[in-house]
């Protein structure tokens, strides 16, 4: 037999090898609905775990966090008018209701008159009180029982 012969189609397919056709092309349209279903689950997975992880890194009682907008500035505003101390360096902790602060400010030694400058330290309270306004209460740090975040 060549390779360009002709093959009579009745005499080489019986009965048989044409129902096996369509039994065929039944399986693949059957499977393709269970790929859809795996389909279906693994993006309930992963919406499931994408809620599961985001509530997981929300900041808890006590965690250090970012400051929100505004924040950061108006406790350094604080400390320049009311404190009359340069801050700097500043981190925030989360306290539910308010942000708790510990700032580092400037010593003065040149300063003798007022013992209060040669603290380094100090503990901020922020509570929000309108959109962008902070009410700031600040205390100096003197013992290591008052360094305590959110106390």
């Amino acid at each position: 037999m060549g390779l360009f012969d002709q093959i009579d189609e009745t005499e080489s397919m019986s009965e048989n090898d044409k129902n096996r056709l369509f039994q065929t092309h039944k399986e693949v349209s059957g499977s393709s609905r269970k790929y859809l279903i795996v389909l279906g689950i693994l993006a309930v997975i992963v919406v499931v775990g994408g809620i599961l992880i985001s509530y997981l890194t929300l900041p808890r009682f006590g965690d250090p966090i970012r400051a929100p907008k505004g924040l950061e500035d108006a406790v350094r505003a604080h400390f320049l008018e009311k404190e009359k101390r340069t801050s700097t360096d500043i981190t925030f902790y989360y306290c539910d209701i308010y942000y708790w602060a510990r700032v580092g400010v400037e010593k003065r030694p040149d300063i003798k008159t007022n013992p209060i400058y040669l603290i380094a330290t100090y503990k901020a309270r922020a509570t929000a009180v309108g959109e962008n306004a902070w009410s700031i209460t600040a205390t100096p740090i003197t013992s290591p029982e008052m360094d305590v975040p959110c106390s």
